[in-house]
């Protein structure tokens, strides 16, 4: 038997760890604020347009309402079943203390109490959604009989989507705890599934992947979401296909009911496979020998080691590419259109070398956690954490940036001349954002680990830390940005009278010597607060 008061408890406490967690996380809490900023509109606008949805469906200016109705239950499922899943797999099958939770109370009760949180977090503006949109709906459709229609197909729909994330979440983490390929290759996975999602972010191909789902849900007790949720306002609607859908719903929330416990123990009880990892001398890999003739030792070392901690936890990283967001419009536009814009080229440019200094320079002391002790013991640490931290980012970023100047600034409309000095600047600014990030790292380091998923914790950066080098970084690349836009140029152009060749030349000129200057005195800030420092 499962005790409501220890699901009910289970589920609170679990919520107010989550809430502690998330206010910890300050770059977090803001990201949140933001999307609150945007979402909150939403959500009245979302009310209208089921009253005008409603309300073209009574005056029968709406053609389709009941294709309407199914896709947007579709498309609504899809969307709780996946981020429901993923937050299924990434936290809520691994709550703090998992251990104490499974000597105190059988798993039954603890992943009741584990769907009790993500029923609420979900249910609640679901449900406020249900009420108000379903009220509204009725007032359009001028039918007192589709509210309750409408707001049981709400509920609905978010009760099997939720159970079916849950469901496909237990079955990849069974998977993933009895089989050593998968365990192996989970990284490799992992790291397929986020390009295949910036591509269809980057690309605004949507239509393309959520088409053919749609095509197959629709015929489905899923697709007759929309026939039950206008049964009470149009004739249209199929009642059977609305019984139906909601007669389904429910053996699969029962069937569900009894799977999803065993599935769980399996996760929980089970001794998972364990890989043992060789440790590699740093020397031994083939790019450690050719650097090793340019780089010295103590430097080729740290090298090593960021790219070891890199290849072993990407998931660490992942603040350093929040830059590649803002290249969404560009990239999307130029995809389109099929041609590339001359802001591109200026775009990477600057995100290139931004994404380089950030990568592994930006917490010069704070990085090496534990070791810092023995690493400060060693002969010049200053100069080997310092240097080290630099040439990773730029050997890594560095190439990749500048190439991808070149290439995209062949392709639009640049001139040669501009190709070059853009590439020139690409080129400086990647070689110069490690060091500048190096100094602003040691003014503003952090010590402390932060979680960066439920289920790792790191040391990342410190929110202000990036927000200054951003704003340095941004200033120092303006004379840059300012040559190379044929706007700003040629407004200064046709105001001073240089010619527009001229200004690419003066503003990259500028933002070199800006860079260089700002670099040089930041790396050596950044390698004399490593030798001076101290613990307290």
């Amino acid at each position: 038997m499962i005790a409501r008061d220890h699901v009910i408890t289970i589920g609170r406490l679990e919520l107010s760890r989550r809430w502690r967690v998330l206010k910890e996380n300050t770059a977090q809490m803001i990201a949140i604020a933001i999307s609150a900023l945007f979402l909150v509109p939403v959500a009245p606008v979302a009310v209208v347009g089921v009253y005008l949805f409603g309300a073209g469906i009574a005056s029968g200016d709406i053609e389709t309402p009941v294709t309407l109705a199914r896709m947007g239950f579709v498309y609504g499922w899809l969307f709780v079943a996946v981020f429901g899943g993923y937050r299924t797999y990434a936290a809520a099958l691994r709550p703090d203390r998992l251990d104490g939770y499974l000597t105190t109370v059988s798993h039954r009760e603890l992943l009741a109490g584990l769907l009790f949180a993500e029923v609420t977090m979900w249910g609640v503006p679901a449900v406020a959604f249900g009420v108000f949109g379903s009220l509204a709906f009725a007032a359009g459709t001028g039918s007192v009989l589709s509210a309750p229609f409408l707001f049981l197909t709400v509920c609905t729909t978010l009760t099997t989507a939720l159970a079916t994330g849950f469901i496909v979440a237990l079955l990849v983490r069974n998977a993933g705890v009895r089989s050593k390929l998968l365990t192996r290759l989970r990284s490799v996975l992992f790291a397929l599934l986020g390009l295949a999602y910036f591509g269809v972010l980057f690309t605004q191909s949507f239509a393309s992947v959520l088409e053919p789902l749609y095509r197959v849900l629709e015929p489905t007790p899923i697709g007759w979401y929309g026939d039950l949720a206008l049964v009470g306002s149009m004739s249209e609607a199929s009642l059977v296909r609305g019984v139906g859908t909601v007669l389904v719903s429910t053996a699969f929330l029962l069937v569900s009911a009894a799977v999803l416990p065993r599935l769980a123990a399996g996760v929980w009880y089970a001794d998972g496979v364990h890989i043992e990892h060789k440790a590699e001398p740093a020397s031994s890999s083939a790019g450690a020998n050719r650097l090793s003739a340019v780089l010295p030792q103590p430097v080729l070392g740290v090298v090593a080691a960021d790219w070891k901690r890199a290849r072993r936890a990407p998931i660490t990283l992942t603040f350093a590419i929040y830059p590649l967001f803002l290249l969404i419009s560009p990239v999307s536009t130029a995809v389109q259109t099929g041609t590339i814009g001359r802001g591109l080229p200026l775009w990477i440019a600057l995100f290139g070398p931004w994404i380089a200094g950030a990568l592994f320079a930006l917490n010069v002391v704070g990085n090496e956690g534990a070791v810092l002790p023995a690493t400060l013991l060693g002969a010049s640490p200053g100069r080997a954490l310092v240097g080290g931290h630099i040439a990773a980012g730029a050997l890594l970023v560095g190439p990749i940036a500048v190439a991808a100047t070149v290439g995209l600034g062949l392709a639009s409309s640049h001139s040669a001349g501009a190709v070059a000095t853009l590439a020139v600047s690409a080129l400086v600014l990647a070689a110069s954002a490690g060091p500048i990030a190096t100094g602003i790292g040691a003014i503003f380091p952090r010590f402390e680990a932060v979680s960066v998923s439920r289920s790792t914790k790191a040391i990342v950066p410190s929110t202000v830390a990036f927000a200054v080098y951003s704003l340095v970084l941004f200033l120092i690349a303006a004379p840059t940005v300012v040559g190379h836009s044929s706007f700003i140029a040629g407004a200064i152009a046709s105001a001073v009278n240089p010619s527009q060749g001229t200004i690419r030349i003066a503003g990259t000129v500028a933002s070199c010597a800006f860079a260089v200057v700002v670099g040089l005195l930041s790396a050596l800030y950044a390698t004399r607060s490593v030798e001076r420092f101290y613990f307290d």
